[in-house]
């Protein structure tokens, strides 16, 4: 089994790292989703109604993605297809925290159906 994803709003995710700190460029959560057995995802609705955020289970670090026509891989401009629903999402390519990519972290998943899965 994995981590549940709550999918939120934007309220619900500034509810969820309130009180948080900043460190440098990233936003990490007070508690981490590992801590909290599961992790949030929200929809960026308005302009850019393709891109979402999500928070690392792994480091509680706040990350960011948008959504494309078709997956592409890597770290410069990633993009991300959904096969799910926006209530049950499966994310293609993996994601990956970028304090992962630096070996900070163990932030790397698969989001299949709502859940995160180490990849």
């Amino acid at each position: 089994m994995g981590i549940p994803v709550k999918i939120v709003d934007q309220a619900g995710l500034s509810e969820w790292l309130a009180n948080d700190c900043c460190t440098g460029l990233f936003i990490h959560a007070k508690h981490t989703a590992a801590e909290r057995e599961e992790t949030v995802l929200c929809w960026l609705d308005g302009e850019d109604d393709d891109a979402f955020s999500w928070v690392c289970p792994s480091c509680g670090g706040l990350n960011f993605g948008r959504l494309g026509d078709e997956a592409v891989s890597g770290w410069n401009k990633p993009r991300w297809v959904n096969t799910g629903t926006r209530e049950r999402p499966t994310l293609t390519p993996s994601l990956g925290c970028p304090t992962w990519r630096i070996g900070d972290c163990a932030g790397h998943y698969w989001l299949r159906d709502g859940e995160l899965e180490q990849a």
